[in-house]
């Protein structure tokens, strides 16, 4: 599975690329999705968003939809940076995580599981 995860620190950086072990191609942005950072996501199956500091506007959401994003992951301290209907209503497989202490290697299960449902 083709996967992009926005603003991860370089500490969940390294325990993801461990956990992962290679199963899944990783492309990992430093920076919040944004306007300058959604193209980073043509082409993939999958997006983890972490702890998004500014809302995430359904233009975005809607923009990675039409790349053919089928999955969400967000990974959030409190509320959820988007609306969910939007994904929801496309039909589209979603969980948001608010375990600030997450163990990096489910978000490895979640995308494997996915992967298999395919």
């Amino acid at each position: 599975m083709k996967v992009i995860v926005y603003h991860i620190s370089q500490e969940d950086k390294k325990l993801l690329a461990l956990a992962n072990r290679k199963k899944h191609k990783i492309t990992i942005i430093v920076d919040p999705l944004s306007e300058t950072t959604v193209h980073f996501a043509e082409a993939k199956d999958a997006v983890i968003i972490i702890d998004q500091e500014n809302p995430v506007s359904n233009s975005l959401i809607l923009k990675l939809i039409s790349f053919g994003l089928k999955y969400f992951i967000f990974i959030v301290q409190e509320k959820v940076p988007v609306d969910l209907s939007i994904i929801q209503d496309a039909g589209l497989k979603y969980i948001t995580i608010t375990d600030s202490i997450l163990n990096i290697s489910s978000i490895i299960g979640i995308l494997d599981a996915w992967k298999k449902s395919d």
